[in-house]
């Protein structure tokens, strides 16, 4: 297999962005980065961003999206179209927790995602579910994630944030393998698994999403997740992302450790 590309996701540098977003981009691009993951289009609009991407050398394979369904549908597809995005991916799902709270409501996210899928498919695109760790916690005798592998096809994507799999108590290595061809995006984050902190939700013009009164996220190879141990058995990843939830030093200059450790090691590769 080819080593992945990387990229990286921008929720990351969501404040920079919504306060230069132009600039922000520009920055991005002269890490070395060929590929972005947009959550939202902070202080632009996606036919300004796809204009800009276009003129620096950038493509956003994938994203971080509701679900192209329901009243959501079209608008999902047309920005995505506009985009370029191939991966389809939520953040978080619809409800929440409450997706994951029993085996019955995994069922019904499932069939959710499945809808989406199809309806995704029919302009060459796949739906993809991002982990946090309460959605791989115990749920009767089994696992959430696992119903939700076991009710949908493997076209539906599942991109790993390797830091929560920790968090979650589960080995990364195997996760990876477990998840297969479901793997073709998954995010190197790392961080200090073992640091306590609370974790909430908060609302979002572009969804729920997940705040810490802590900051336990660092640069790529500083923290405790064993990213390349995970990189030898990727036998499907065609896209590597950057990621860090909030971070307590410079986000930018975080973001450009995490681009050179990942393409210095040979995880993923750049333009530089």
């Amino acid at each position: 297999m080819a080593t992945p590309q990387i990229t990286v996701q921008l929720y990351s540098v969501r404040e920079q962005a919504g306060a230069d977003y132009e600039g922000t981009i520009r920055a991005i691009a002269d890490m070395g980065f060929r590929n972005v993951e947009p959550a939202g289009f902070p202080g632009t609009t996606p036919e300004q961003a796809a204009k800009l991407f276009k003129e620096l050398g950038l493509s956003a394979p994938s994203c971080h999206t509701g679900l192209p369904v329901g009243d959501n549908k079209n608008q999902v597809i047309e920005t995505a179209l506009t985009m370029g995005h191939k991966y389809l991916i939520t953040g978080c799902p619809p409800n929440f927790r409450e997706d994951f709270a029993t085996a019955d409501t995994v069922k019904k996210t499932a069939e959710l995602y499945c809808e989406a899928a199809a309806n995704a498919a029919e302009h060459g695109m796949q739906v993809g579910y991002h982990n946090h760790d309460w959605d791989l916690c115990a749920v009767g005798d089994t696992r959430g994630y696992k119903i939700f592998l076991d009710n949908t096809p493997d076209t539906v994507l599942w991109e790993a944030d390797l830091f929560w799999v920790c968090r979650a108590g589960l080995d990364p290595v195997a996760f990876v393998q477990e998840i297969g061809v479901r793997g073709k995006c998954l995010h190197f984050k790392d961080g200090a698994v073992d640091q306590e902190g609370t974790f909430t939700e908060a609302e979002t013009e572009d969804g729920k999403i997940m705040v810490s009164n802590d900051k336990p996220f660092m640069p790529a190879g500083t923290g405790q997740v064993p990213l390349k141990d995970v990189a030898k058995v990727m036998s499907h990843t065609e896209y590597v992302a950057v990621e860090l939830d909030s971070y307590v030093g410079d986000m930018m200059q975080a973001v450009a450790e995490s681009y050179t450790y990942l393409t210095s090691n040979g995880i993923a590769v750049g333009a530089k």
